[in-house]
């Protein structure tokens, strides 16, 4: 994957515009901790008692133009071999049309992404699931019980190696699943981890961004981003050139893992949250490289600095986006104004 997120560029009028207004309020209104904005069945009004407490989540329901039912009929899966057809891109993100991927050589990271994606394609049709190859071009609001996009990282890396993968900013908790099931399949393969290394261009991926884009996935739908390896290290190279099925056959297993414990008819389980903004505590937060004490601390913030978090874990911690590292980073709820 060798391209950026798209950025704050004036954008033309796609199908859904009302969410290019609408979306940005709600975001507003994230800052400002207001649990309801008035709109039916978009926020769930709380009580004052859980409005105190830091980070709330408020459910994005009732998205316009979005559909929130229960699929029907055989298991849909999407599988985006990243870069395939991005010529084709509607004029909205026309920027991006050049952006091919990673090479090394003749070596290209869409003839990595493709040979993976196809093989792994076939083996879920013969396991009775309904998949199917999707371009760059993104069908507009795209529906899936799953999908998963398929990359290779940078060539100009030698000294850098191993997988690492990503659901959308402020995700489902069945995206979120859904990238816990195919990390425990990619670690259980003893591949290495190139950890710390999500970075933003992945958490925003365009296909991801129904906040900013018409082609784009459904919010309600379930998503990954697969980093598989580095084409610019020479080990990960070779294992992904000369052993798709390998990487075919983790994420396999990832989607396997992910769907033994789906529920079609949990329709809370597919809708995105917004977390309400919060501020450093009395003597300022640190953001940290992984939700742990023990990790690294990469940024420090003065008291009462304000943070919005774009995602959350278990023990109390946020993810908030640092703009100068271009990534996510932890911080503890201990460090945090709560009031």
């Amino acid at each position: 994957m060798n391209s950026d997120i798209p950025g704050r560029s004036p954008r033309p009028d796609g199908d859904r515009p009302i969410l290019r207004i609408l979306v940005p309020v709600l975001l507003a209104a994230s800052v400002l901790g207001i649990a309801a904005i008035g709109l039916s069945g978009f926020a769930r009004a709380r009580d004052a008692s859980a409005m105190a407490a830091v980070g709330v989540p408020e459910p994005l329901r009732g998205l316009p133009g979005y559909s929130l039912e229960a699929l029907e009929g055989p298991i849909k899966i999407g599988i985006q071999p990243g870069h395939w057809r991005i010529d084709e891109l509607p004029d909205e993100l026309a920027r991006l049309r050049t952006s091919t991927g990673a090479a090394f050589g003749s070596l290209r990271e869409l003839d990595l992404n493709l040979a993976v994606s196809r093989i792994l394609v076939d083996r879920l049709n013969a396991a009775g699931y309904s998949a199917e190859l999707v371009p760059a071009a993104v069908p507009a609001g795209y529906r899936a019980d799953l999908f998963v996009s398929v990359h290779a990282d940078r060539a100009d890396r030698p000294d850098r190696r191993g997988w690492k993968l990503a659901p959308p900013w402020r995700p489902s908790p069945e995206s979120r699943r859904l990238a816990e099931a195919m990390a425990d399949a990619f670690r259980a393969s003893g591949l290495p981890e190139d950890q710390g290394g999500v970075t933003a261009n992945m958490r925003g991926y365009f296909g991801f961004s129904w906040w900013r884009f018409s082609n784009t996935l459904s919010p309600y739908t379930p998503a990954v981003l697969v980093e598989m390896g580095f084409l610019g290290n020479p080990e990960d190279r070779a294992r992904m050139r000369d052993n798709p099925s390998l990487y075919a056959g983790i994420l396999l297993e990832g989607v396997r893992t992910f769907l033994a414990e789906s529920d079609r008819a949990d329709l809370d389980a597919l809708v995105p949250v917004l977390y309400r903004g919060v501020s450093a505590g009395p003597r300022g937060a640190a953001g940290r490289a992984s939700p742990s004490l023990d990790s690294a601390v990469l940024e420090r913030y003065p008291p009462g600095r304000y943070l919005n978090p774009v995602d959350s874990s278990e023990g109390g911690w946020f993810e908030v986006f640092s703009r100068p590292l271009r990534r996510g980073v932890w911080v503890h709820e201990s460090e945090l104004d709560g009031e």
